[in-house]
């Protein structure tokens, strides 16, 4: 499962507002029922730990972490971590692939994986008196995995096929275009995903090469929540991880990022509609504005905002704002959809002249505040699965580098309407933005069969669930792959 930078941001559902400002006045001690204080620990061997205790449902869900991504893949090989991840599913060895699949299926959990820029990960839930099971695999997963060119060629098939039906969906086309614009020259300027050629000359030695060099357990964190008692599953996973030898890990790649000029493009999509953009780079995780880039998208992307008036007032189909973040930098667009006929320019020209009034104007501190409450509230209702905690921690730790999701909802609350607005003067360049346009002109040929747009989850052979922690879901067929909004992901499980 590949997934790309994850959108802190959304559209919230109005109408649970209350329920969280509910949950909110709850007594201190009826809320901790369900969670418990964190304990954490790091092994001898450098295996970051984090346990959370939660009776919501007698499930646990264990998220290991590896801090590898498609950044670190070799040059000429941008899907080799992708191509691991599936591979971890073809068995390690002491575990088979039919060993792993039984086992699973014998404990009645769910367990998938997915692979981003910068990390790689696997989780599981299963019943709370299977935790020690669920942590044996892992134990036994990270110290090797089977990786044979018989296998391989055998895995190779499925991957190559993902390839095949992203590379026929148009959205997915367009928003990897921005990608590369927008980042060119850095490890960020490509997905997960990978290519075919690339794929075709890789080899069972690399990913066996690259396994060693990354799978380490000083380059990897483990999060654990769910109805345990932190002491025996900390003393559990001490026994099974500890054994397992430090490594050195290699330097990872640097991160420039360069001025990008106005650019625009256009794409022929086989859609029956168009969609067009306007893009700018934002603040990324490391950034201190980062909070106040999330307050801003979210703020553009509101319904009380001039860019969803577009369609309001019957010039667009659908208009909004999206965005996604990377360590280093992230970036956002203004998006309308248009009817098959339409002309894009005057639309490209609105979501301009919005933008600009913006900047020009301000945002009004009532649309910032209003904003800052949705956000406070999905951050609740982000933890009202078990899954779903494990995901909010895994994010936070393993690709944000926080040390708690609440670090991210501290940071909101202390955005102000003048954060919000310089951040806005200084990224919201139309001089500099990048126009992309979406055309809908009839191929002939057959469409996928579902969106790879940022928002849009790809699950394309996994076997079990994805377990879901975003600001948005999405469940295809019955493998109940979830995704998170602003982040396809690149399903593994084969």
């Amino acid at each position: 499962m590949r997934q790309l930078g994850r959108k802190k941001i959304s559209r919230f559902a109005w109408p649970f507002l209350f329920l969280a400002i509910v949950f909110n006045q709850l007594p201190v001690t009826a809320r901790a029922a369900a969670e418990s204080p964190v304990t954490r620990a790091t092994l001898t061997n450098g295996l970051r730990v984090v346990i959370l205790r939660n009776t919501l449902a007698p499930v646990v869900t264990t998220e290991i972490n590896y801090l590898v991504g498609s950044n670190e893949a070799p040059n000429g090989f941008p899907g080799t971590a992708h191509a691991l991840e599936h591979m971890m599913f073809r068995g390690s060895p002491g575990l088979s692939a039919a060993q792993l699949s039984n086992i699973i299926a014998a404990m009645g959990g769910h367990f998938n994986a997915d692979t981003q820029q910068v990390v790689t990960q696997y989780f599981f839930t299963v019943p709370a008196s299977d935790l020690e099971i669920a942590l044996n695999v892992e134990a036994i997963r990270m110290r090797g995995v089977l990786t044979t060119e018989a296998l391989w060629k055998q895995e190779r098939g499925a991957i190559e096929q993902e390839v095949a039906q992203d590379l026929s969906n148009p959205e997915y086309l367009f928003y990897s275009r921005l990608l590369n614009i927008i980042f060119a020259g850095t490890p960020y300027e490509h997905d997960a995903l990978g290519t075919r050629p690339s794929f075709q000359k890789t080899t069972g030695k690399m990913l066996r090469d690259f396994h060693q060099n990354w799978y380490a357990p000083n380059n990897a964190i483990l999060v654990v929540v769910g109805d345990v008692d932190p002491t025996e599953a900390l003393a559990t996973i001490k026994r099974l991880f500890e054994p397992i030898p430090r490594r050195a890990v290699p330097a990872r790649p640097k991160i420039e990022l360069k001025p990008f000029k106005a650019t625009t493009f256009t794409i022929d999509s086989d859609l029956p509609y168009g969609v067009a953009a306007v893009a700018y780079r934002l603040p990324g995780y490391d950034d201190p504005d980062f909070a106040a880039g999330v307050v801003l998208a979210d703020t553009l992307d509101s319904r009380r905002g001039e860019l969803y008036s577009l369609a309001a007032e019957g010039n667009a189909l659908s208009a909004g704002f999206d965005a996604m973040a990377l360590p280093k930098a992230g970036f956002g667009y203004a998006n309308a959809s248009f009817p098959q006929g339409q002309d894009s320019t005057a639309l490209v020209a609105e979501m301009k002249r919005v933008i600009a009034g913006y900047v020009k104007n301000g945002i009004s501190a009532d649309l910032v505040e209003a904003t800052k409450r949705h956000e406070i509230a999905e951050a609740e209702f982000r933890k009202n699965s078990i899954s779903g905690l494990a995901r909010e921690w895994s994010q936070a730790l393993a690709v944000e580098g926080r040390n708690s999701p609440d670090e991210d909802i501290e940071g909101i609350k202390k955005v102000t309407v003048a954060d919000v607005n310089r951040v806005a003067k200084k990224y919201l360049v139309n001089d500099a933005a990048v126009v992309a346009v979406m055309t809908p002109r009839a191929s002939g040929k057959p469409v996928a069969s579902q969106s790879s747009r940022p928002g849009a989850d790809i699950c394309a052979e996994g076997n079990q669930v994805g377990a879901a922690a975003g600001v948005g879901e999405k469940n295809i067929e019955s493998a109940e792959c979830t995704g998170v909004e602003g982040q396809p992901r690149r399903n593994g499980a084969g």
